[in-house]
């Protein structure tokens, strides 16, 4: 083994300097001594290194921005809740009233859009009222007996409505053949209207509790007493 001690390793700069120096003068490098291909092969690994934590951090970070994660607790977004209507159900129509007219001057009462001829109630005895609601009906109804006759008056298939003071009363009834009441048309009645008998029952049976009446025609203002219209007078008589 040689004793001369081992050459001094050059410096990058040294380095670079002498391969200049034998570029210029075309002579090609020395080989490089052991020392500084290991040197060399370190700054490369150290160079591998830097160049592969940059690119993990790098991943790591793109990872964090794509999971949302970043030590948060967030969670997935709720969907809003569905909107629920509260359109209120149409309550259905109520029923139709029943209509009814009479005219006191034509003598006429419709129905169903039917005419039937009538008797209108006497001048000093009228109804006093321009719009009733039908009461109620009975197939045979006792007023009070006539002061002069003193018999109890007996009314067939009788309508009733409740006048403006809130008592019942007579409105139509049908004439009885068998008592000699078989004419119409005239202003006879104390107090209500008469119908023909064969009207008088389809009439009964057409005409509905609450039904809206409407009477026509001229009425006197004033009414001469109970003891004379009789037909006026208040029915206590349950339906």
């Amino acid at each position: 083994m040689s004793d001369q001690p081992p050459p001094h390793p050059l410096t990058e700069a040294e380095l670079s300097a002498r391969l200049r120096d034998l570029a210029a003068h075309g002579a090609a490098p020395a080989p490089a001594t052991g020392a500084q291909v290991r040197s060399r092969a370190q700054r490369r690994r150290r160079g591998r290194r830097v160049v592969l934590s940059s690119s993990a951090l790098a991943a790591a970070a793109l990872a964090t921005v794509t999971s949302g994660a970043l030590g948060s607790s967030a969670k997935p977004a709720t969907p809003p809740a569905t909107s629920v209507s509260h359109t209120p159900t149409p309550a259905p129509s109520p029923a139709p009233v029943q209509r009814v007219t009479i005219d006191l001057d034509a003598h006429t009462l419709t129905i169903k859009g039917r005419r039937f001829p009538i008797s209108a109630p006497q001048k000093n005895c009228p109804i006093g009222e321009k719009t009733v609601t039908v009461t109620a009906k009975y197939p045979t109804l006792t007023l009070r007996p006539y002061v002069i006759t003193k018999y109890p008056d007996v009314k067939q298939w009788a309508i009733t409505f409740t006048d403006r003071s809130h008592h019942q009363r007579l409105l139509m009834w049908a004439l009885d053949p068998s008592a000699g009441l078989a004419s119409i048309g005239d202003d006879a009645p104390p107090g209500s209207i008469a119908l023909a008998p064969e009207a008088g029952k389809w009439v009964y049976d057409a005409v509905k509790p609450g039904a809206r009446v409407e009477i026509k025609g001229r009425q006197a203002k004033s009414a001469d007493p109970g003891s004379t219209c009789t037909d006026r007078q208040s029915i206590t008589r349950a339906p």
